[in-house]
């Protein structure tokens, strides 16, 4: 139930969620279900853990961003591992992945909420 201050409807925040896009032709079928509107101090501390904007970071930063991705934003993935075992899609499973398929998770990700607009939204 909505009670309005003042005569005035409160505006009711609606977190957007999204299906994640990879340019790599590597990645193709590859379906990551990730939460976009992540609170502020989420998003600014999983950029500095992950060094974004500078050309070292430290491993013991990347492994927390990491595991605060798998964690707390990451909602669900198709990834099976080479011998058909399913990954979780929690930091267990995001720390299980390849650098390269890690770095490209994160990356899509980040591009994602930074973008305006609902064209990368799930529905």
């Amino acid at each position: 139930m909505v009670i309005s201050t003042n005569g005035v409807k409160p505006y009711t925040l609606v977190r957007r969620r999204a299906v994640l896009v990879f340019a790599q032709p590597e990645y193709e079928g590859l379906r990551i279900e990730a939460r976009l509107d992540v609170d502020l101090r989420t998003f600014l501390d999983l950029q500095m853990l992950s060094g974004a904007g500078t050309t070292d970071s430290d491993p013991e930063s990347l492994r927390a961003a990491f595991t605060m991705f798998g964690d707390q934003i990451l909602d669900a993935w198709n990834l099976h591992d080479e011998d058909g075992t399913v990954l979780t899609a929690d930091a267990a499973g995001f720390l299980s992945l390849p650098p390269t398929l890690g770095t490209a998770i994160l990356g899509a990700w980040s591009e994602a909420v930074t973008s305006a607009g609902e064209a990368l939204t799930s529905e």
